[in-house]
């Protein structure tokens, strides 16, 4: 029986020629929406690292105040509901706490409620001019099916700058995760500013757009609005609001909830879709006290991508280890650069590094008499 043939070093343009093809598979994998997906999953657990070990610095400064109601009935039984009820007593509970900005993230009614709640349109337009005057406020918009602004009762902003008017939309990933930071959203009736975007002109934040930071900050605490009635004392009302940014909001029904790279909210076990409002403070957070995060240029990660491809020029015995060697320095350069406010999408270099590292091992094991070019 004659000796298997003995393996020989593959020849440089061979090894040159692998090492290209893998850079071009890389790209090619780098703009495909399986690689946008995989390394948005891993900025997510980038944001988890960072908010376990290395957290930005961030004031406590923004504070939610719940409205859900657990005793709340069909519009059939009362087309008003509670939160609405109630809203002119909490926007003036907020309002004597002497806070830095206020923003109702709640449906305003597009007519009247005289008829179901008698005096409730009054209440809620003195209440509105009340909070106004005590600090800058923002009103929640929304949009219906077909892309146009739904309106507010007239009467009810008779007290208010319209300008305070701000979209409660938020733009989602392709994997359906908030992540992004827009300052404003265009309309048929023109260009209106987002929540995070109103607040960063009033406040004088960072005003631009890019990646919400999800490891700024701590987590955020929240006041039902039960318990906020229930305070008579002027001076506890300033130790919870004065000099916060309070967001008005329901927070615990189905449509109050989106999914996040991490949850924020203090109150309750960590959840793939914590309450939405929770986007608007975090992404408010990022423009006041942060960086909003830019994805890395496109050149960038080519340079990347190409050095992950270069492994396959290792020998096969070593490969492994520059693979590992290559696999910390690129974690740990994505973890640093996210901190100093870059995302540098990684699927794409890790999948070419892996590859790099089992072709170099394949390149190894090619027969003696196969040698060629």
């Amino acid at each position: 029986m004659s000796p298997a043939p003995a393996a020989s070093s593959p020849s440089p343009l061979a090894v040159s020629l692998v090492a290209a093809a893998l850079a071009l598979a890389g790209l090619a994998f780098h703009l495909s929406p399986w690689g946008e997906r995989a390394s948005l999953a891993m900025l997510d657990a980038g944001f988890g690292v960072l908010r376990a070990f290395a957290p930005g610095e961030a004031p406590d400064d923004i504070l939610v105040v719940g409205v859900d109601d657990p005793g709340a009935v069909s519009p059939e039984v009362d087309p008003v509901g509670p939160a609405l009820r109630k809203l002119p007593e909490v926007l003036v509970k907020v309002a004597k706490g002497s806070p830095k900005a206020i923003v109702l993230n709640v449906a305003l009614p597009r007519a009247s409620s005289e008829a179901a709640a008698p005096g409730l349109d009054d209440a809620l337009a003195t209440a509105l001019a009340v909070s106004q005057a005590a600090a800058p406020l923002a009103i929640g918009l929304s949009v219906d099916a077909r892309r146009q602004v739904v309106p507010i009762h007239d009467p009810l902003l008779r007290g208010v700058d319209t300008r305070g008017l701000a979209f409660t939309l938020l733009p989602r990933e392709a994997d359906g995760v908030v992540r992004r930071i827009v300052l404003g959203l265009p309309t048929q009736q023109g260009n209106w500013p987002t929540y995070a975007g109103w607040l960063c002109q009033v406040l004088g934040g960072r005003c631009r757009e890019g990646l919400i930071d999800y490891a700024l900050g701590p987590a955020y605490r929240y006041v039902p609005a039960r318990r906020l009635l229930d305070i008579k004392d002027g001076e506890a009302l300033a130790r919870l609001f004065k000099g916060r940014i309070v967001f008005i909001s329901a927070v615990a029904g189905p449509d109050d909830r989106v999914p996040q790279p991490l949850s924020l909210a203090g109150w309750e076990p960590p959840a793939p879709e914590p309450p939405l409002v929770l986007v608007h403070a975090q992404a408010t957070r990022t423009l006041l006290h942060g960086v909003p995060i830019e994805d890395a240029p496109l050149p960038v990660m080519l340079l990347v991508v190409a050095a992950a491809a270069l492994v396959a020029r290792a020998s096969a015995p070593v490969a492994p280890a520059v693979g590992a060697l290559v696999a910390l320095t690129l974690a740990g350069g994505g973890l640093l650069a996210l901190r100093a406010g870059w995302h540098a999408p990684l699927a794409a270099p890790f999948a070419t590094l892996l590859a790099a590292v089992v072709a170099s091992r394949l390149l190894a094991l090619r027969p003696a008499g196969r040698k060629g070019s």
